[in-house]
C-alpha cells in the first residue's frame, strides 16, 4: 500500500513529466509562431494528460482521468466504470483545447476568427 507521501510524490512526477512533455511537442512540432489550431491541438494534448479523475467520495486517490478510463475499461468493470473518469477527461481536453485555442490567438495578435 502506498503511503501519502509517496503518492503525491508519484502525482507530482507525473504532472511534471507531462508538462515537459507538452513542452517539447510545442518546441518540436508546431511551428514559431504558434497557429491557432496549433495551440488548441497542443491545448487538447495538455488537458488530456493533466485533468485528475475526481473519483468518488469513499476513494482515496486522485490519479489522472486518462489512466482511469484505460484501466477501467481494459481491466475493470468495463466502460461503466469508467465512465465518471471519462466525462472528466473529456471536460478538461475541451478545456485545454479552447485555452489553447485563445492563448495562440492572443500570442499571435489577431483579434478577429
Amino acid at each position: 500500500m502506498m503511503t501519502i507521501q509517496s503518492y503525491l510524490t508519484t502525482m507530482l512526477i507525473y504532472w511534471v513529466v507531462a508538462v515537459i512533455g507538452v513542452v517539447l511537442m510545442r518546441r518540436l512540432w508546431f511551428a514559431t509562431p504558434l497557429t491557432p489550431f496549433g495551440g488548441m491541438t497542443l491545448g487538447l494534448i495538455g488537458g488530456a494528460l493533466l485533468v485528475p479523475a475526481f473519483p468518488a467520495a469513499e476513494v482515496q486517490s486522485m490519479a489522472p482521468a486518462l489512466i482511469i478510463v484505460v484501466f477501467n475499461t481494459l481491466f475493470g468493470e468495463g466502460f461503466q466504470s469508467a465512465l465518471a473518469p471519462a466525462l472528466w477527461l473529456l471536460g478538461g481536453a475541451l478545456s485545454g483545447a479552447v485555452t489553447g485555442f485563445f492563448w495562440a490567438r492572443r500570442q499571435t495578435g489577431r483579434t478577429s476568427l
